[in-house]
């Protein structure tokens, strides 16, 4: 793994710099010789005192999106935690990098008046705060570093809860717990409708009440001839749906189902496969969407065919966000889970994958631009290309997944801007690694972390052992009595 090939972002502006701190346990900014800061600097690159507790004095670029402001020291200091302060809250998206080796330290999607950032306590000379995304300039007012010595390094606010894990919850974890959580078409006054044909499906879908939850079950063979002429089915302006197999009668062959401008959603215990109409995906997000749980399924294709003949099992683009995707068995596909539909699809995803079994797969385990993804407690086995490819600034947090007779199962490839993870025990046996410099780059063979991940969430973490054998009896179709 080489770190000196993580690309800076080329459209980056403005430093601030300043002269040599003494390293002490107050690491602000507060340089000699310092002035006031911000844009009465505005002329120049060099700004002084920082820390003046003055947010009508502030750093403003000329431009909303890909912007940096950096601190440096003449020589390396300890550091572990940052405070930001912004006038006004147009930064949508931004990461906290260390310029020295490239790690991402850490990712948010607002910064506002008062945010702390803590991290694992690095060395460096400089630090760079990189505005991804903006609603207008922004215009950040402090950038305070500290090294936090109560103790040692901060906690990690998101390190799992101590407990037990259970497969067949009523509610997710990860990213769509967030929000309000995720419900889908339950509650007190839901309507529930069972159907056996894709014409049945349409008709529950475009009939329904929109002021009251929907849960369709379904209990039969779906399939394009049994549909009405559709090409896949809409949940199309519409909240708080389900979706949900009858036992292990659900079977949707050949036709695949679109999210697409809706929340609340919840798709659990189907068998689908080889769709090839419509999107050609499985199950296709198109946002805005927010708070989507895919639960429980099995989906399917083949690889006895052209890559291209069908596309992804599960797929999201656009401004989609709030999303899990937990205990499906995912098999026999060439391409397999995308997330952001090209390099300029830059919205700031957040994704979390658990206990899910990835068999007998090509690519995209999932393919990440942008955002922030999840991956714990997976078990990949007969990965045949590469398997997790974080791209264009994404941060993934990888953590006690089993990684079994697979090929590149961590890498950055096939994009002008690399991505980051966050590795954390995960297990691999009869991996091969082969690199291939004009695609990107690989994570292993000696697998270390580019970025730190903090979560927004707690959950349950299973060890790293027990991982195979618990998604293997709990991953995918009538394995809960929904």
């Amino acid at each position: 793994m080489q770190y000196g090939k993580l690309i800076r972002l080329s459209a980056l502006t403005t430093a601030l710099a300043f002269s040599a701190l003494a390293q002490a346990n107050n690491l602000a900014i507060t340089g000699p010789g310092a002035g006031a800061d911000g844009s009465s600097k505005a002329s120049g690159s060099s700004y002084g005192d920082v820390k003046d507790a003055d947010l009508q004095s502030y750093w403003q670029p000329s431009a909303n999106n890909g912007q940096r402001v950096s601190v440096k020291w003449s020589s390396a200091i300890s550091v572990n935690q940052v405070i930001l302060r912004e006038q006004g809250s147009n930064v949508t998206s931004w990461r906290l990098v260390n310029n020295d080796n490239g790690a991402v330290l850490a990712t948010g999607t607002s910064i506002g008046s008062n945010r702390t950032v803590n991290f694992s306590t690095v060395s460096t000379k400089k630090l760079n705060l990189e505005i991804l995304t903006a609603s207008g300039a922004p215009r950040i007012a402090e950038f305070e570093v500290y090294l936090n010595t109560n103790g040692g390094n901060p906690p990690d606010p998101t390190d799992p809860e101590p407990g037990p894990v259970t497969s067949c919850a009523a509610s997710p974890q990860g990213y769509a717990s967030l929000n309000g959580g995720t419900t889908g078409g339950s509650g007190s006054n839901a309507v529930t409708v069972t159907v056996s044909t894709g014409a049945q499906m349409v008709s529950a879908l475009q009939n329904r009440d929109l002021n009251r939850p929907l849960t369709i079950r379904v209990n039969g063979t779906i399939t394009p001839g049994n549909s009405g002429g559709v090409s896949k089915f809409d949940i199309k302006d519409m909240d708080n749906v389900s979706i949900i197999g009858v036992g292990n009668n659900a079977l949707f062959d050949g036709i695949g189902i679109k999210i697409w401008r809706a929340n609340n959603v919840i798709i659990r215990n189907l068998t689908m496969r080889y769709v090839n109409t419509g999107d050609k995906d499985a199950i296709t997000i198109e946002g805005p969407a927010r708070n989507i749980w895919i639960d429980h399924n099995e989906i399917y294709n083949s690889l006895n065919v052209g890559k291209d003949f069908y596309d992804e099992l599960i797929s999201g683009k656009k401004d989609v966000d709030n999303v899990t995707i937990s205990y499906n068995y995912l098999h026999d596909s060439w391409k397999t889970s995308l997330w952001g539909s090209s390099d300029s699809d830059n919205y700031n995803r957040r994704i979390t994958f658990h206990h899910n079994h990835w068999h007998k797969v090509n690519s995209r385990l999932p393919l990440f631009r942008f955002g922030q993804g999840h991956i714990y407690n997976n078990y990949y086995n007969d990965i045949q290309d590469t398997g997790i490819n974080s791209r264009m600034g994404a941060v993934i947090r990888i953590e006690n997944n089993v990684f079994e007779n697979a090929k590149n199962p961590i890498v950055s490839f096939y994009s002008s801007g690399y991505g980051y993870w966050d590795t954390r025990g995960n297990s691999f046996s009869n991996i091969t690694w082969q690199e291939y410099p004009s695609d990107g780059i690989i994570a292993g063979p000696n697998v270390q972390p580019t970025a730190v991940l903090n979560l927004p969430y707690s959950f349950n973490l299973l060890p790293t052992n027990q991982v195979k054998a618990h998604v293997l009896a709990n991953a995918g179709v009538n394995k809960c009595s929904f």
